[in-house]
Order: C-alpha cells, then sequence, then structure tokens
C-alpha cells in the first residue's frame, strides 16, 4: 500500500488544525461579540478585517439563534442569570451603516445590541482615521441615535474625541470622558453607562477615571468571555472580521480565537 494518501491525509489535518483552531480548550462565559461596519464595500480601506458584509452578518445571527443564545445589548448580558446561555452584540464607531444594514438585521430576529459613540463626531465621520488611508464614512446623527435608542438600542461611549486614552494627563483624561458622558446623557435623557476604550487601551488610571466619569462596564479588545468574575472595567470580546468564515464563527463562540 502507498503511502502517499496516508501522508496527504496528515498534511490536510495539519493544515486544517493550523487554521481552524478546533482544539482550542472550550471557555465558559458569554460571548461578547465586536463589530465596527457592517457593509459589503471595501472603498479600498487598509482595514477590510472590520468590515463585514451585511449577508455574513446575518449568517452569523442566525448562527447565534441557532445555538440557542439569546442575542442582547451589553447590559443586558450583564444582568442575564447564570447559566443563560446569551450573547452580546456591540459596535464600536457608530457608523451609520449600524441603522441601515445591522439594525434591520438585528430587530427582525428580535434580538439586542449595544453602539459606542464618539461623541464629538455625532452626525460627523470617522475624523481620528485621518492621514491613516481609511476612507471617510459617515456617523449617526444625534436624532438617529434617539430613534434607535427608542426601538430598543443602547448606546454607550467611546471616548468624546477617540483619544488613547493612556495618553492624556489626568485633566485631558477626565475632560474628554465628563464631555462623553455628558453628550450621551444630554441625547438619551439619562447617563450611559457602557464604555468602550478607544482602540482597546486602558490602564488603571483610565479606569478609575471612567468609573468617575459614570460608567459601570467597559470593554477591552482582549479576548476572552463575560463571566461571573470578569471585571466589568476590562470586558474581554471576540472581534468578529471580514474574513471570518462560518466555522471561525462557531469556533469564536466557544474558544474565541479559531486562529492565531
Amino acid at each position: 500500500m502507498s503511502w502517499w494518501p496516508v501522508a496527504l491525509a496528515g498534511l490536510g489535518a495539519l493544515a486544517f488544525s493550523a487554521r481552524y483552531h478546533w482544539w482550542r480548550s472550550r471557555q465558559s462565559g458569554a460571548p461578547v461579540l465586536m463589530y465596527h461596519q457592517i457593509v459589503q464595500e471595501l472603498d479600498s480601506t487598509p482595514l477590510p478585517k472590520l468590515r463585514v458584509p451585511p449577508q455574513a452578518f446575518a449568517r452569523q445571527l442566525g448562527t447565534l439563534a441557532q445555538r440557542g443564545f439569546k442575542v442582547m445589548s451589553l447590559s443586558q448580558a450583564l444582568e442575564a442569570e447564570p447559566g443563560d446561555r446569551v450573547a452580546a452584540l456591540t459596535f464600536d464607531d457608530a457608523f451609520q451603516d449600524f441603522a441601515d444594514n445591522a439594525w434591520p438585521l438585528i430587530k427582525a430576529r428580535g434580538m439586542g445590541a449595544t453602539v459606542f459613540v464618539v461623541t464629538s463626531q455625532i452626525g460627523g465621520s470617522n475624523v481620528w482615521d485621518q492621514g491613516k488611508g481609511i476612507p471617510s464614512v459617515p456617523l449617526l446623527d444625534a436624532e438617529q441615535i434617539k430613534e434607535l435608542a427608542a426601538q430598543g438600542v443602547e448606546f454607550g461611549g467611546h471616548g468624546h474625541q477617540h483619544r488613547d486614552l493612556t495618553s492624556l494627563s489626568p485633566g485631558e483624561l477626565a475632560q474628554d470622558l465628563a464631555a462623553c458622558q455628558e453628550t450621551l446623557s444630554g441625547l438619551l435623557g439619562k447617563p450611559a453607562r457602557g464604555f468602550a476604550y478607544p482602540y482597546g487601551l486602558f490602564n488603571d488610571g483610565v479606569k478609575q477615571a471612567v468609573a468617575r466619569a459614570g460608567f459601570s462596564a467597559a470593554c477591552s479588545t482582549r479576548p476572552g468571555m463575560l463571566a461571573a468574575d470578569t471585571d466589568s472595567l476590562a470586558i474581554p470580546r471576540i472581534i468578529v472580521k471580514r474574513s471570518d468564515q462560518a466555522l471561525d464563527f462557531a469556533l469564536k463562540l466557544s474558544r474565541t480565537k479559531s486562529r492565531w
């Protein structure tokens, strides 16, 4: 018997295991999924991974439903009963395509979501990306935010100017976070609870400043699950990328990663 078929099968299995990390240990807790844009177009962006096509997003929502997840906002996930099979949807930057492409799919399935807003740019664009070759993209305006909030979307802060908060002086940090909370509170008619660190960057001083500004939960970009012992000011999230295939997404729901 030729050894080639066995060798080829072995190489195929190694390649599969290198690409899809099914062998990672399952993690307990609730997945908090992180998205940015839900759009088909790339527009020559150097960060295509942050643009998930609507069709892929719809399939991902279907996977969550089929696997028995209750899909909700961050606050709802934090308040869920132990043992509940929940997942949270979060969207950074508050791009207008959330209203156009993401929310109709979420709402039609009776699911919830949290959107983190860069408050100095409400109705503006992603000016923080200027100079990086990233296209200018419109953001939700005040009326859209109020309308979506009335429909059940949760809104949180993403900084006032989308700056690296760890690089700011204590005074600048307090000013940025206060402006973020004040703007959101004025729009929503109540204090905003959730926050997402711009660029995922934070330290103990930033965490304390976020809490002083009235935010009681803050998301990082570090991979992991939301568990009973999770630091509420350092909540891990699972990034969903444009290149994620169905198996990638399924693996992330239990292992947080599908590849290195």
